[in-house]
């Protein structure tokens, strides 16, 4: 894969989908990462397993949010699907998985039907800058670790108000450089992403 930082927002997208659907991407975050949950998460002590910090993350986040069976949720950039699969256990929510990387989508599919949580959890695969969802049409959105690979997070921002219901909440985590990061340090983790910058808008 190329570096994309001076091409256009559609190569951004279509890089980031072919990351995220490479088998070497698939591998490192399903068997190594933390299997259904693939966002930083939230560590106790200095060794504990990626995957219990990265569940915390999950926990930690619903804490913040009144949620009950009537909540309609999206998740942006949802992964494998490990928060819809905790939502939809927990509180019988219904949930929509949005996200760009149809290999991805498809482990969600595989452990969704192993869990019977197919009656709650619709997978879509889709570009989270141009969501196909109406106006008003859910309670909550939800987005850990992803809004960062979007070109357009204004856009992505825009689209979040319009499909949010008045009242709704919307919740997300992104990682973020400090300002005063000295150049070149974070440049093996941009080149490893596929990013610019990890810098907030």
């Amino acid at each position: 894969m190329g570096n994309f930082v001076n091409g256009s927002d559609d190569s951004v997208v279509a890089i980031t989908r072919e990351y995220y659907n490479s088998s070497d991407a698939d591998e490192f975050y399903f068997r190594i990462w933390g299997g259904e949950d693939i966002h930083v998460g939230i560590y106790l002590t200095e060794n504990e397993p990626i995957a219990a910090a990265s569940r915390r993350s999950v926990e930690t986040m619903t804490k913040q949010l009144n949620i009950s069976a009537a909540s309609r949720v999206l998740d942006l950039g949802s992964g494998y699907g490990g928060a819809a699969r905790y939502l939809a256990e927990k509180f019988k929510c219904k949930i929509v998985c949005l996200n760009l990387s149809e290999t991805e989508n498809e482990r969600n599919r595989e452990l969704n039907k192993i869990m019977n949580l197919n009656d709650f959890i619709e997978v879509v695969d889709a570009d989270f800058s141009e969501i196909p969802y109406s106006q008003d049409s859910f309670d909550i959105v939800w987005s850990e670790d992803a809004i960062l690979h979007s070109p357009k997070k204004e856009k992505v921002f825009q689209e979040v108000a319009r499909i949010l219901k008045p009242g709704g909440d919307f919740i997300f985590t992104d990682p973020m450089q400090a300002d005063n990061v000295p150049a070149g340090v974070l440049q093996p983790v941009l080149d490893r992403i596929h990013l610019q910058s990890m810098g907030s808008f």
